[in-house]
């Protein structure tokens, strides 16, 4: 009877350390981590534990848009931007929660660009999950809540075969395996996150540098709801962001990424978003929100249609420009500078008043 548990013991452990090989096996020859921006963000978000005070979130509108560099050699900070392509809200909350454990976080931005915040649930993109979770440290608890809260149970079977959802093309293979075993997986090695023939490319501590100009036009993503200008699901973890902010002793500042005059124009109700956020802040003491589509000194930003990479993301230039503005508007708030005048209230004084040169081409 002993004799027989053993044997029943020892075959359940072979299959399992078979099974683990297996699957070691597969995500070693299937899945390209090794051309993955969030991969060596999160690299260098733990590398850079217990130094970061200033923490930029959101979507591909933060990471292209906020170099951590030019914000550090502007106010003196140590800033990381750990924003990652369609990041949604739960993403942000998430990523912030995972700083937040290794730092003494002063300040968080939160990118604000609105199509997340109107989204209905995490489950719609489960790719934006993970984008992070397959990256993070394998004992965070955040890793683990974020992948239940995104996809239940079933969402754990793509953590254990990535390959379910980021499997290699055929063709690249063996470059990749030889990457992997070379210098794929080395800190401050960039040569695998560089696209020379686009022009883009991974600068550090989360900032994608972006060429390109806008080719077809200025057309909107997502009209929003005049009724409903965020979702509940938007609404839940801003909210939760926001409290775990003032729990923690984290100042909070909302921004939007600069858009296009001309995507503005041909984005409906816009102007519903915007008045959602401002009242969001007015109900919470000391948080404010700035939407830099609707920056007052048109002069001094000077963005141009050749600032952006498509109809509503900035390009590198475009971001060298905003980062340099945004750093001065925290200058400019410190020192006392009120908000009103800084941005427009309105999105139709911003459009009549100092448009950008792509509104000439807002209804191509």
């Amino acid at each position: 009877m002993k004799h027989s548990f053993l044997q029943k013991a020892a075959a359940a452990a072979l299959f399992v350390l078979l099974t683990a090989a297996l699957l070691a096996a597969a995500d070693f020859l299937l899945v390209d981590d090794v051309h993955s921006y969030s991969r060596v963000m999160l690299q260098e978000l733990y590398r850079d534990a217990g130094n970061i005070d200033t923490l930029f979130l959101g979507s591909s509108h933060c990471y292209r848009s906020v170099d951590p560099a030019a914000v550090d050699a502007a106010l003196g900070t140590h800033s990381f931007n750990a924003g990652s392509s369609q990041q949604l809200p739960d993403g942000s909350y998430y990523m912030l929660k995972e700083a937040a454990a290794q730092n003494d976080l002063k300040t968080v931005y939160l990118e604000m660009f609105y199509t997340g915040y109107n989204e209905s649930a995490s489950s719609n993109v489960p790719l934006a999950c993970y984008l992070l979770v397959d990256h993070m440290n394998a004992l965070s608890p955040n890793r683990y809540e974020y992948l239940w809260e995104m996809g239940g149970l079933a969402a754990f079977a793509d953590l254990l075969l990535p390959a379910r959802h980021g499997m290699a093309s055929p063709s690249g293979m063996p470059a990749l395996w030889q990457a992997k075993l070379a210098d794929g997986y080395t800190t401050d090695n960039y040569r695998y996150v560089t696209y020379e023939d686009s022009g883009e490319a991974y600068r550090g501590r989360g900032f994608v540098y972006t060429a390109g100009i806008p080719r077809d036009g200025f057309a909107t993503l997502l009209n929003v709801d005049p009724n409903a200008p965020l979702s509940d699901f938007g609404w839940e973890y801003l909210n939760k962001i926001t409290d775990f902010c003032q729990e923690n002793g984290i100042q909070l500042v909302l921004f939007t990424a600069p858009l296009p005059s001309g995507y503005l124009y041909n984005t409906q109700n816009y102007q519903a978003y915007v008045d959602a956020l401002q009242d969001f802040c007015t109900a919470h003491a000391g948080l404010e929100y700035w939407d830099f589509s609707l920056y007052r000194l048109q002069r001094d930003l000077n963005l141009k249609i050749e600032d952006f990479s498509d109809a509503h993301h900035l390009n590198g230039a475009g971001a060298e420009k905003f980062t340099a503005i945004l750093c001065q508007t925290i200058q400019e708030r410190a020192a006392g500078k009120a908000v009103d005048e800084i941005f427009y209230p309105t999105v139709e004084e911003k459009l009549t008043l100092t448009p950008d040169d792509s509104i000439l081409m807002a209804k191509m």
